[in-house]
């Protein structure tokens, strides 16, 4: 009975099969591929992108084509005759900016500092969807392995309940060994149903984030080699690298020339602009086409004075943007030190509750066995087999949620280093480059794509 039993335990408890066909690592390719949040928010980047072309056009000059025709019937009293004319005229302008108080050159300056700021946060976006299909992956784990280890006690019980029925048939235990049997039999069907259900819920989250199902699951067991080796090695690394501290200092760089954007408006501009214009026309009934060509330029400077303290009140308000997004970094240093430091301490110990656990599935294996030998020289009962049973059970139950919890911690670890990312894990995928696009749209003129 002994042999039967952990040799079914034993094949349940292992966390990946013998059929590798998905291991965490493809799956977050597959995520990196397909995961809609994470296309969104590319998407979304690329809309920011274009505030560097918008900025950009302050440099570009303005050109338009204006165009008119006019009838006109005069019936007046006072002449004999009605006054008819007709007039036709077309003019093309031009006007190019020669100085805007600097407010172009720093607007293209924020423009790309917003861009780089909503490039980090792409990537910590893509590492949390990593963190959250990688906490999918490790549920699925953790429930096969459960439902495996409850179909498995549910088999031995019932060859227990018959093995009691069959003893008291021959009078040597009593209805109520007979009734303690099913009892827990009947509790292990219970539980495997509610762990299948379990495990039917967790399919269903790695289906939406990874958009596949789930199959042939096995244990992360090569995320070790991405790890740092001491706490100090993960918080260094982290204060530098990590996403949301460079989306936050990029962000301080693009409020702080807002500031001088909005300076810049209390400053002259001068502009060069340019007039062609070509007009046709008669002025009565007898007289001839009357046609005008005229081409004119010059230079316009404005001096702002006073427009109602509009200006003011956004380098006020630009002010305390740029106070705000300082105290942001601020903010992003500390998480970053407090996250860095929970996860690791948090991945210690449930590696060290791993190594715990097994010293008490070890104990429970010496456990059962004992009292199944005692019970069969009449000291112990049947009910003390069962409990040794179910203790053992629940010990490689929690050994099961310990390698799962270790290994998310573990992602969290790497998370807020800014190394769950698709570049850092190596994955298989074709990387997405962010800075493409912006090259090739910074400079667009006419495109509409």
């Amino acid at each position: 009975m002994k042999k039967t039993f952990w040799g079914a335990l034993l094949v349940a408890t292992a966390l990946s099969g013998p059929v590798q066909a998905q291991d965490i690592f493809e799956a977050l390719s597959q995520t990196y591929k397909t995961n809609p949040t994470l296309q969104a928010q590319r998407a979304n980047l690329r809309s920011i992108d274009e505030n560097v072309a918008i900025a950009k056009s302050g440099y570009r000059p303005n050109i338009s084509l204006s165009g008119s025709y006019t009838d006109a019937h005069v019936n007046s009293n006072v002449s004999a005759q009605d006054n008819d004319s007709k007039q036709s005229a077309v003019a093309a302008k031009i006007s190019q900016s020669l100085f805007s108080g600097f407010q172009t050159v720093n607007s293209v300056k924020s423009a790309d500092s917003l861009v780089r700021s909503e490039q980090n946060n792409l990537f910590n976006v893509e590492q949390n969807v990593f963190l959250e299909a990688s906490t999918a992956y490790l549920d699925v784990v953790r429930d096969a392995s459960i439902v495996e280890l409850q179909k498995n006690n549910e088999k031995l019980l019932k060859k227990r309940l018959d093995e009691t029925e069959q003893r008291f048939n021959v009078g040597e235990v009593t209805r109520t060994d007979v009734s303690q049997a099913k009892a827990r039999y009947s509790r292990a069907k219970a539980d495997r149903i509610s762990a299948e259900g379990t495990l039917e819920v967790s399919k269903a989250v790695f289906e939406k984030i990874i958009g596949e199902k789930p199959e042939n699951l096995s244990e992360p067991e090569n995320l070790n080699k991405f790890l740092p080796k001491t706490s100090d090695e993960a918080l260094s690394y982290a204060l530098s690298h990590n996403f949301a501290i460079l989306q936050a200092k990029h962000y301080l760089n693009s409020k702080t020339y807002d500031v001088a954007v909005n300076n810049g408006a209390l400053l002259p501009s001068v502009s060069l602009d340019g007039v062609a214009s070509h007009t046709r026309g008669d002025i009565d009934l007898y007289s001839d086409d009357v046609k005008t060509d005229n081409l004119e330029w010059g230079v316009n400077m404005t001096v702002p004075l006073y427009n109602s303290g509009e200006t003011r009140a956004k380098i006020r308000q630009s002010k305390y943007l740029k106070w705000e997004a300082q105290e942001k970094v601020m903010e992003a240093n500390r998480s970053v030190v407090s996250t860095v430091t929970s996860a690791w301490e948090y991945m210690l110990a449930n590696k060290a509750m791993i190594a715990s656990i097994k010293d008490q599935v070890k104990a429970n294996e010496i456990a059962l066995d004992g009292v199944q030998k005692e019970e069969a020289l009449g000291n112990r009962t049947i009910l003390d087999v069962l409990d040794a049973y179910q203790e053992l059970l629940n010990s490689n139950v929690e050994e099961v949620k310990a390698r799962r919890d270790y290994y998310v911690s573990s992602m969290n670890v790497l998370l807020a280093m800014g190394k769950l990312s698709a570049k850092d894990l190596q994955l298989d995928v074709q990387l997405y480059n962010p800075k493409t696009y912006y090259k090739e749209t910074r400079d667009k003129w006419l495109s509409l794509n």
